[in-house]
């Protein structure tokens, strides 16, 4: 099961890769086409009621079928068609479509409605006129709903008998609210359902003008000691994931200069040149919404105790670079961001099957970088194919791994975060490249990577 947000940025993706939305919207209307015509009989009236979006278009479709089949079939719609595939499929309709401000009086008590209204890509509870007429829609028996009930996770929703869903059942179905459930395939390749895009954007929380700072996301980075800008720069990407707050905890070694990188950075001066388990009594109490550690830490076992400790206290971590290894892991919100040479580490085989049986077994999510960056929690599994050659630069999985961490503080899971943050790191590459060229800096993608959110 998945959130319904998935469902639109699955939509978005495959128009973005090319996917014929109007074969889509067929193989939909079929489906429930299908279902009818296997188990309702044809002297039953079937009465569609039929939004303005892609929901109404799957309408349009099966009640054109089923007109051809021999069904009593009456089609209503409430306001004209705004998609051009749901235009088309209204077109192709031949027969009496009416639009309606209320639903008709209707004498038969067998009589099948079906429910086309609003669909999973509605955000928000209905209003008038969809309002209403899910209200009256409710006075009737035998109701089919398409996709999801119109008005699905509101207070304002139809509750039909069957819910006909496409591809996998959203969260939050249940028999309750939804009747019997049947779940169908519609034609979304795997391929297509993996490819991160332009969809993911819609993962970014959006800003709350009514928020005040600290209340946009909290992130602790811990690191530095070995390679001191690594930390700053993890900083970086931090703040460029929209977060309001930013500390830096390094060792003394590196304090001088990670504290003159960047006015914005908070940097706190630990003692001793390596990261150790005395960090834990620096950031406790200060209720970070997400910590980062790792870059430019360096392996000392001391430093990979730190990191044991983190995780065992803490919620919402990203573990990248040095702190890359073989933990006790718990439920926790955990994050890993290794590269190909890192990953030898966990003692994990470079191919899908190896990478989700390792995030399954310890409760974890894996984003593996690379020229095709894989990342998987266990149960789903993303390839994302941004990027551009010079990201290479030393630099760049530290900016990664920070945007990863704010935009966990910003209320993602790690899962979210990590292909979000792939997505958008690869797309500032390639837009980096194209406004300063072949010798950007990793401090000049970070201003891209909120040229490419500020998109979203």
């Amino acid at each position: 099961m998945r959130k319904l947000i998935e469902f639109q940025i699955l939509d978005i993706n495959a128009d973005y890769y090319g996917l014929d939305f109007y074969e889509l919207m067929t193989n939909a209307g079929g489906q429930v086409a299908k279902y009818i015509s296997e188990n309702i009989e044809q002297t039953i009236p079937v009465k569609f009621i039929c939004g303005h979006g892609n929901n109404g278009g799957d309408g349009f479709v099966a009640a054109r079928i089923l007109k051809n089949e021999g069904f009593n079939v009456e089609v209503y719609y409430v306001k004209e068609p705004k998609t051009d595939t749901s235009k088309r499929a209204f077109d192709t309709f031949k027969g009496d479509i009416r639009k309606i401000k209320k639903i008709p009086d209707v004498v038969e008590d067998s009589v099948i409605m079906v429910d086309c209204l609003l669909g999973s890509g509605v955000i928000g509870q209905p209003r008038s006129p969809y309002k209403e007429i899910i209200d009256e829609l409710n006075q009737f028996e035998n109701i089919i709903s398409v996709d999801v009930p119109s008005g699905f996770g509101t207070p304002i929703s139809v509750k039909p008998s069957q819910t006909i869903t496409f591809h996998e059942k959203k969260i939050g179905m249940n028999q309750d609210n939804c009747g019997e459930i049947i779940v169908v395939d519609v034609g979304f390749s795997s391929e297509i359902d993996e490819l991160t895009g332009p969809g993911e954007l819609l993962l970014f929380p959006k800003f709350d003008s009514k928020k005040h700072k600290g209340q946009n996301g909290k992130v602790a980075v811990i690191g530095g000691g070995k390679y001191s800008g690594a930390a700053a720069l993890a900083a970086i990407g931090a703040y460029r994931s929209g977060v309001d707050l930013v500390h830096v905890f390094v060792p003394e070694v590196s304090y001088e200069q990670v504290s003159s990188f960047a006015p914005e950075l908070i940097v706190h001066k630990l003692e001793g040149n390596i990261i150790t388990k005395s960090v834990l009594d620096s950031i406790e109490g200060d209720e970070f919404d997400s910590i980062v550690i790792g870059p430019g830490m360096g392996k000392s076992n001391k430093s990979i105790e730190a990191v044991q400790g983190i995780i065992n206290n803490f919620e919402n971590v990203v573990l990248d670079a040095d702190a890359i290894d073989m933990y006790n892991f718990r439920q926790s919100n955990v994050l890993l961001t290794p590269h190909s040479g890192e990953l030898i580490r966990l003692n994990v085989q470079n191919d899908r099957s190896s990478l989700m049986e390792f995030a399954k077994s310890n409760n974890v999510s894996l984003l593996l970088k690379g020229e095709k960056d894989f990342i998987t929690n266990g149960t789903y599994f993303k390839i994302n194919t941004t990027g551009h050659p010079r990201m290479a630069v030393g630099g760049t999985g530290d900016l990664l791994s920070g945007l990863c961490g704010g935009l966990i503080a910003k209320g993602l899971s790690s899962f979210e975060a990590g292909r979000l943050a792939a997505y958008v790191i690869g797309k500032a590459g390639e837009l980096c490249y194209e406004e300063y060229g072949a010798g950007f800096l990793p401090t000049d993608l970070g201003i891209c990577i909120s040229k490419v959110l500020g998109k979203s």
